[in-house]
């Protein structure tokens, strides 16, 4: 039933923002999510343990703060063509399949999962993080709160077995529609992770919470 109830949720964004991109109203919609829930508690899984976002992916539905989002990642069409090229397809095939290839697109000449966690999504996922190794990745928002001046305070939530660095630290938005970048850096603190680790970057302002969840995989 969760397909209805986020279609309804984008349209009900669509009708009171007309002009949001449909990544926006996306973004607006996962980082807005909560992963606690009626009852005050974590989202369980079917058997009872603690749910993950392999489970309930951003979380439920907020159809309040989805209509308030403050930030959003806008996802381009070279972001979901890049996708494809580290799947394997060709310039060639994307074509056929896409039929809305900017001019003078071409897949990158060595295609890694690494683009895949660099794409602009509203979610991250970092892949084969072992030993002390260190990878970074990219995630740009953009301001459509509306009401130009904002500052947005991080803070990371994780469990055991990373460190995780993210620069800058604060993010100062001055007008409506700026886009500001940040960069997270994960680093195993264990020779292997011996499980993936979950957890979430979030920006807060006094009103707004921005949440970005990520997965680190073995």
């Amino acid at each position: 039933m969760s397909c209805p109830h986020v279609s309804g949720m984008a349209a009900v964004i669509k009708s009171q923002y007309p002009s949001w991109s449909p990544s926006a109203i996306k973004s607006a919609i996962m980082s807005t999510a909560s992963q606690i829930n009626n009852m005050k508690a974590p989202i369980t899984a079917e058997l009872g343990a603690i749910a993950t976002a392999y489970d309930y992916g951003a979380g439920e539905i907020s159809t309040s703060e989805a209509l308030q989002p403050g930030l959003v990642y806008e996802t381009t069409t070279i972001d979901y063509l890049n996708f494809l090229c580290c799947h394997g397809y060709n310039t060639s095939t994307i074509e056929v399949i896409s039929k809305n290839v900017p001019d003078g697109f071409a897949c990158p000449k060595e295609s890694s999962v690494d683009m895949i966690s660099n794409i602009n999504y509203p979610s991250i996922a970092v892949f084969s993080l072992t030993g002390k190794q260190s990878k970074s990745i990219t995630r740009t928002l953009t301001n459509i709160a509306g009401d130009g001046n904002s500052t947005y305070s991080l803070t990371i939530e994780a469990t055991s077995g990373l460190t995780i660095t993210v620069s800058p630290t604060s993010l100062q938005f001055t007008k409506n529609n700026q886009k500001l970048s940040y960069q997270v850096t994960f680093t195993p603190t264990v020779p292997t992770l011996l499980k993936d680790v979950f957890g979430s970057i979030i920006w807060t302002n006094k009103k707004i919470k921005v949440r970005t969840p990520f997965v680190a995989k073995q």
